[in-house]
């Protein structure tokens, strides 16, 4: 698979800007699988995928001084995780421990697309475009793993490739959006 090409395509951006993208979130990909499944399927990503280190350079060429957006992930985890202190909401807040992670996730992938003068609404298509990618280079175990770190990416894979097709990623996108 091509991704730099459906990246182009899909998001109506140059081949440099979309190399740049793709290094932005493989790279938010690999640190998820770096932290939450090890070290060993971080260097299976960099093996399967000998062009990421370029696109990876890419993104660091292209972006303005602020890294990967980890500073509006982790406000929003902040945001999300200490909504529960006190009295009230603390169950709430348990309940959604799950979302608010995937709250995360999808945050990043925004502060990602904004940082290439992107609309916030193509994460959408994103998300199925790099797990197509991954499951094409990928072992599927690995894959599997991921998907278990980094759900937001099955948002889009169920098959509908209409522009709705985001799935729970939409649903979670326009709640934080407030579409």
């Amino acid at each position: 698979m091509d991704l730099i090409g459906q990246l182009s395509q899909q998001l109506g951006v140059d081949g440099t800007q979309a190399q740049g993208l793709a290094g932005s979130l493989l790279k938010m990909v690999q640190g998820t699988v770096q932290e939450k499944v090890g070290p060993d399927a971080a260097r299976q990503m960099d093996q399967a995928i000998p062009e990421m280190q370029g696109w990876q350079q890419q993104a660091a060429q292209q972006a303005p001084a602020g890294g990967d957006g980890g500073g509006l992930m982790g406000a929003l985890g902040g945001m999300l995780g200490g909504a529960g202190g006190g009295g009230g909401g603390g169950g709430l807040m348990g309940a959604l421990g799950g979302a608010a992670a995937h709250a995360g996730e999808i945050a990043g992938v925004v502060a990602i697309l904004q940082r290439f003068n992107l609309d916030a609404g193509k994460a959408t298509l994103v998300a199925p475009l790099l797990l197509n990618f991954l499951k094409s280079r990928l072992d599927p175990g690995l894959v599997g793993k991921i998907l278990a770190v980094a759900p937001m990416l099955a948002g889009g894979s169920g098959g509908g490739s209409g522009p709705q097709g985001g799935g729970g990623l939409g649903g979670m996108l326009g709640g934080i959006l407030g579409k």
